[in-house]
């Protein structure tokens, strides 16, 4: 099998993202909630990915909230924060193909990707978002290679 590329990835229409504000009157499990996904997509989103190997599409539903960018604090002057722009929508459809991989590689791929690919096709979706995005090939090489290690040791977690 050749080694897939990503060729194009299309949204339907601009995401809708904004910081979750946390309110005075919000209950505790409200709060640790927007502590810990900030980010909320305010409009549904149809993702359309095209590659050297398959084209397919999925929604991203309105309400989708999500962590940003998990980079340690102390790479933060290096490659920037959770929270920088450019890795914002990119982090978005990668949390959403991770937390939905299961419906994703059962019915939107009907089972003709293996796990391995899969992980791997979500963190070449992610580099080729942050580097449409703006960020330089460099930063997206160090983001992407970083997103790959992670996802390799926490492999455990890849079980659908």
């Amino acid at each position: 099998m050749k080694k897939e590329k990503i060729l194009n990835v299309i949204f339907d229409n601009n995401p809708d993202v904004r910081v979750r504000v946390i309110y005075f009157d919000d209950s505790p499990l409200v709060k640790n909630d927007k502590k810990k996904y900030p980010f909320k997509l305010y409009n549904p989103l149809t993702v359309q990915v095209i590659t050297t190997c398959r084209n397919f599409k999925f929604k991203i539903y309105e309400g989708y909230t999500w962590n940003g960018a998990d980079i340690p604090r102390v790479f933060w002057r290096i490659i920037g924060s959770r929270t920088d722009n450019d890795y914002l929508t990119a982090s978005m459809v990668h949390d959403y193909l991770l937390e939905f991989k299961s419906f994703i590689i059962n019915e939107i791929l009907s089972n003709q990707i293996s796990i391995k690919q899969y992980r791997r096709l979500t963190t070449l979706i992610f580099r080729f978002i942050i580097k449409k995005n703006g960020t330089n090939t460099f930063k997206a090489n160090i983001m992407s290679w970083c997103v790959d290690i992670f996802q390799m040791i926490n492999f455990r977690s890849w079980k659908c």
